[in-house]
């Protein structure tokens, strides 16, 4: 899946979103309109459209009051230009997309009217309520208000090919991890493979691990509370001081320093094209790649991999009252947890809590993957028609049965789903989403992280620094955090600039 690192809303590119209006539409702009048709704009990425198109041709053939038309495009540009076009010339009133910029955020109308509805007269609970966990709050702005739903439940985290690492030797902890990495690197595996991202960005993908671990060491409160509002101790938000605070970014960094080395890395690092990337994972030359629940689907292959649910960061036992716990007592306390257990006689009530937590922690994407509307179409009544069709039973089974990927709403049975049929890759993606602690962007966030598109490590390079061939190049994570630490401070003034 192609991530933020490609998206820049460009005016270069207006024209071209001007010339695919002409071209694909005669309905004019919105106020113009049928109010009875809603216009979709969808992105075709990793999750691909076919099940999009799929759900549309049910909608239509369900009724005879609204008809829903999908449009495709996989250019995000192309897509979101169109925001650029404003009540006079966008002909959308509904789309499936990444953001890249919150510009026209004040243009999008509230689907809390959909949220609160329930999906069709034939389910008893709201659509609200058929979220998994998280979504629903990470969607709500600083007024309560909801203007996004999300398609997309995606679990990122370290893949690995099953021929190089059997499921018995997953880690449970870090420190296991990196006893992993050095042997197999003694058995002459080459232990990593993951794409070069020059400008930082996603640094090919290990912002998702580099996330979870930070916020499993300082904790998901501190993640939604502090540092995504940058809330300084005295209250003030936005706070520099709280930007670069050494908290778990640093201890998700020392992790990053030990396990990636010129020689535990394959010679493609530094290959820009993920999807080469991609496919030189798939074929088994390495043992781990960071990724997300859309690899085998966007790669179109049937490759024996699966997802290590997120190892627990050994350094949260500085965070615990057992200051001393030993890394086989966190990893026998996280076999545990795995196995459903409440309570530990190995740890205090606590630290199991802290670790129980920890377990469960592993970012979810779902924020590249919008649905929105615009305030200005007329055609609000169809849009409203359409997502609750698009939240029924039957059409999150369209998702499902097309993806073997979790949708980001529950069915009303669960049980209903095929999972004894899928791949150990889909499995692991649908375990790991049904755990219960998603790390996700919320739009209830700082307007410095908002407004200028950066992550909470200010898109500073990382992975390719520490693995950087020429000695000169390579930096620890004590260097990476000073370079951290002085964008910020060349930055700030900017940023906060109303």
């Amino acid at each position: 899946m192609k991530s933020s690192r490609k998206i820049v809303i460009a005016l270069a590119a207006l024209s071209t979103a001007l010339a695919l209006v002409a071209c694909s539409q005669t309905n004019g702009p919105k106020n113009e309109a049928d109010a009875n048709t809603v216009q979709i704009y969808a992105w075709d990425s990793g999750l691909g459209t076919a099940w999009l198109s799929q759900i549309v041709d049910d909608f239509n053939a369900s009724q005879t009051d609204y008809k829903a038309v999908l449009t495709t495009n996989n250019s995000l540009t192309t897509i979101t230009n169109t925001l650029e076009l404003g009540a006079a010339g966008n002909p959308y009133d509904l789309y499936f997309s990444y953001l890249g910029s919150f510009s026209h955020y004040d243009e999008f109308a509230s689907l809390d009217d959909v949220l609160n509805s329930k999906a069709s007269d034939d389910e008893s609970v709201l659509i609200k309520d058929k979220l998994y966990s998280g979504f629903y709050d990470a969607s709500k702005d600083s007024d309560g208000v909801h203007k996004f739903m999300y398609y997309g439940n995606n679990a990122t985290g370290i893949a690995y090919n099953r021929s190089l690492i059997s499921d018995d030797q997953v880690p449970n902890t870090t420190d296991e991890l990196e006893s992993l990495v050095t042997d197999l690197v003694a058995e002459g595996v080459t232990p990593w493979l993951f794409f070069n991202e020059p400008s930082g960005g996603s640094n090919g993908y290990w912002n998702y691990v580099l996330d979870a671990w930070a916020m499993q060491y300082s904790g998901l409160d501190y993640y939604y509370n502090t540092l995504m509002q940058l809330k300084g101790d005295d209250g003030t938000s936005p706070s520099k001081a709280a930007f670069e605070k050494k908290d778990g970014r640093y201890q998700a960094l020392e992790v990053m320093e030990k396990i990636l080395t010129p020689t535990t890395t394959h010679k493609q690092c530094t290959n820009t094209n993920f999807t080469t990337v991609q496919t030189l994972f798939l074929e088994g030359q390495a043992a781990m790649n960071i990724n997300g629940a859309w690899l085998l689907n966007e790669n179109n292959s049937t490759a024996d991999i699966s997802m290590m649910k997120t190892p627990v960061i050994s350094s949260i036992v500085e965070t615990l009252d057992d200051t001393s716990m030993s890394d086989a007592t966190l990893s026998a306390i996280v076999d545990e947890i795995d196995n459903g257990a409440t309570s530990s006689t190995l740890c205090d009530e606590h630290d199991f809590a802290r670790i129980k937590e920890a377990r469960g922690v592993y970012t979810n994407n779902c924020a590249e993957q919008y649905i929105f509307s615009p305030n200005y179409s007329n055609a609000r009544e169809a849009t409203t028609a359409f997502l609750r069709f698009y939240s029924t039973d039957a059409s999150i089974m369209r998702y499902i049965n097309a993806l073997h990927l979790p949708a980001t709403m529950h069915l009303t049975d669960d049980s209903k789903i095929p999972l004894s049929t899928y791949a150990a890759w889909n499995q692991r993606c649908f375990e790991i989403a049904n755990q219960g602690n998603p790390l996700l962007t919320p739009v209830k966030r700082s307007r410095v992280f908002k407004n200028y598109s950066i992550n909470i490590m200010n898109n500073v390079l990382i992975a390719q620094s520490l693995i950087a061939a020429n000695p000169v190049d390579r930096r620890n994570a004590d260097e990476i955090w000073s370079t951290f630490v002085d964008s910020v401070e060349e930055n700030w003034e900017g940023w906060i600039q109303e």
